[in-house]
């Protein structure tokens, strides 16, 4: 490369792509500890308990989860605000044996845990996902959100501890319900018929006299 096409590559850089850097990770707050409250949820003393909760529990059972609220999902879907988020704090290479991410979306009113190597995927996804529901979500209608965040990281870690397993015993219980919902409408379309047949109308041939 020339002296002068690497200054027209380092103008490039400096003028568009470092610019374009910066707005992507603006919108993601930087990884300061293990209660990010960039939405500003919890008070002082709700942070600090938060934060010895989780501190405790990786000592005690070496699984790294890191709470973060944010103002806004910047008209993202929150799978792919927590996948990118996970992306830029690099997970991965988080210490101990299962790591996760609790991300909570004010504005959104959403709330997703984004979770890494081993234990992520599907199962542990759809499973995560039910306990939101179930536990998180409404005590933050009722505005307790310390609450909340307790209750479900106390939720999360129970799951890291029974692992993948029992998390697809309920997914095939989710499948066989659908199912079943599934069925109703076939069944109800033959109760029809036969209510039809009964009274001697159409499809089933005239009533004899």
């Amino acid at each position: 490369m020339t002296r002068a096409a690497f200054s027209i590559f380092a103008l490039i850089w400096a003028l568009v792509l470092l610019p374009a850097l910066a707005v992507a990770q603006s919108k993601y707050p930087a990884q300061t500890g293990t209660v990010v409250d960039a939405a500003d949820i919890l008070t002082v003393e709700e942070k600090a308990e938060i934060t010895a909760f989780l501190e405790t529990h990786v000592k005690d059972a070496d699984q790294r989860v890191v709470v973060v609220s944010v103002e806004s999902l910047g008209n993202m879907s929150i799978e792919r605000y927590a996948f990118e988020l996970a992306q830029l704090w690099q997970i991965e290479t988080w210490p101990g044996e299962a790591r996760a991410i609790l991300l909570i979306a004010d504005n959104e009113r959403q709330v997703r845990i984004e979770f890494g190597p081993p234990v992520r995927g599907t199962m542990i996804d759809v499973r995560s996902s039910q306990m939101v529901q179930r536990v998180i979500l409404p005590a933050f209608r009722a505005g307790q959100f310390e609450i909340g965040i307790r209750a479900g990281l106390g939720e999360l870690f129970t799951m890291l501890d029974t692992g993948v397993a029992q998390a697809s015993d309920e997914v095939r219980y989710l499948s066989d319900f659908i199912f079943d919902k599934r069925m109703l409408l076939p069944l109800a379309l033959l109760l029809v018929l036969i209510a039809i047949c009964v009274k001697g109308h159409s499809p089933c041939g005239r009533r004899r006299t």
